[in-house]
């Protein structure tokens, strides 16, 4: 932990480094950038990743924090690899109550290089923002600021398992599912059943089994977006 005297050292050398918010919080959005302009950054906020794009292109920001689940169109994962590409030197922070980007279905190795990875209730400590966004900009973002590398619930879960467990979450029928992955009715059935077993749901006592796996997926996850 740095010292109060290395910490306003800290403060002091980030002074004017830009960062850009994207957050469809707008309370949390406003209050993460009022945080960091009192801790001498400029900062720019947005709620989508399409005004994000435009904000980046006049800003030239040093930092990009970012929500990865930001409604319909692209995710916060999308943003980034886009503005990796316009401003190769950009640092990439990652804000998310998602424990990592799978449960989501997002392959894991779209996260850039150096990003740090934070969810959301470990910014209740005001510096620990600050230091990922240090690490970050160093491009030393290790374990420390990379919570999708912790253990979590569903984490034994294949990706066609998450899938299928977060369609679930999002009320589809077995018949549904079956058309949205193109498959029979068997193979979802299987697929199902296998996906509550691995995440502890008990299909034996009572309640609804499907029920109870939406519950646990929203519980890790959050409200699933609509397809």
């Amino acid at each position: 932990m740095q010292s109060e005297v290395g910490w306003h050292s800290y403060l002091v050398a980030q002074f004017n480094r830009k960062v850009l918010v994207v957050e469809d919080d707008a309370l949390l959005r406003s209050l993460i950038a009022s945080n960091l302009e009192a801790d001498g950054f400029a900062v720019q906020a947005t709620g989508s990743a399409a005004s994000a794009r435009k904000i980046a292109d006049e800003f030239d920001p040093d930092v990009a924090l970012l929500d990865i689940e930001l409604g319909s169109g692209p995710t916060g994962i999308d943003l980034a690899l886009i503005l990796r590409k316009t401003l190769p030197e950009i640092a990439l922070v990652f804000l998310t109550h998602i424990p990592e980007p799978r449960v989501v279905g997002v392959d894991n190795r779209k996260i850039p290089k150096n990003a740090a990875y934070l969810a959301k209730d470990r910014i209740t400590d005001p510096k620990m923002l600050n230091q990922a966004i240090d690490a970050a900009l160093r491009g030393r973002a290790g374990k420390e600021f990379r919570d999708d590398k912790r253990d979590y619930a569903l984490a034994d879960l294949s990706r066609s398992q998450l899938a299928v467990l977060q369609m679930v979450a999002l009320g589809m029928s077995n018949t549904e599912i079956a058309r949205e992955r193109d498959t029979t009715i068997r193979a979802v059935e299987n697929l199902v059943k296998r996906a509550f077993q691995a995440a502890g749901i008990n299909t034996e006592s009572g309640g609804n089994p499907r029920v109870n796996a939406a519950r646990e997926y929203i519980r890790i996850a959050g409200l699933p977006h609509g397809k």
